[in-house]
């Protein structure tokens, strides 16, 4: 898992999905997911709507990742093609930037 290295950069990891949140309590639990997973639920993918990730045409949320720093800007972000887990190392990688002085 690369918690830790979240961890190392002070980060947060925070899971937002347009299902709601019985949905999200059992994925959690099956997957032993120890950060919180947030419901995009009502209205129904708001917050995908202002990040640009929500698939109008079949109602959920594209996979998408942002690094948003202390003050919200949204310093990286990546969209996901359908069935593709994106993995971790585009994160790691903007928050090593962001740590950098002058990033």
């Amino acid at each position: 898992m690369v918690m830790p290295e979240f961890k190392k950069f002070n980060a947060e990891l925070i899971a937002i999905s347009v299902d709601n949140i019985w949905s999200h309590l059992a994925f959690a639990k099956d997957r032993k997911l120890n950060f919180p997973v947030l419901a995009d639920f009502e209205p129904k993918g708001e917050v995908s709507r202002k990040y640009g990730a929500f698939k109008e045409k079949i109602g959920e949320s594209a996979r998408a990742l942002f690094v948003i720093d202390g003050e919200g800007i949204v310093r990286w972000s990546h969209l996901s093609p359908d069935g593709v887990n994106p993995g971790a190392e585009g994160i790691l990688t903007a928050l090593d930037q962001l740590a950098k002085p002058n990033a």
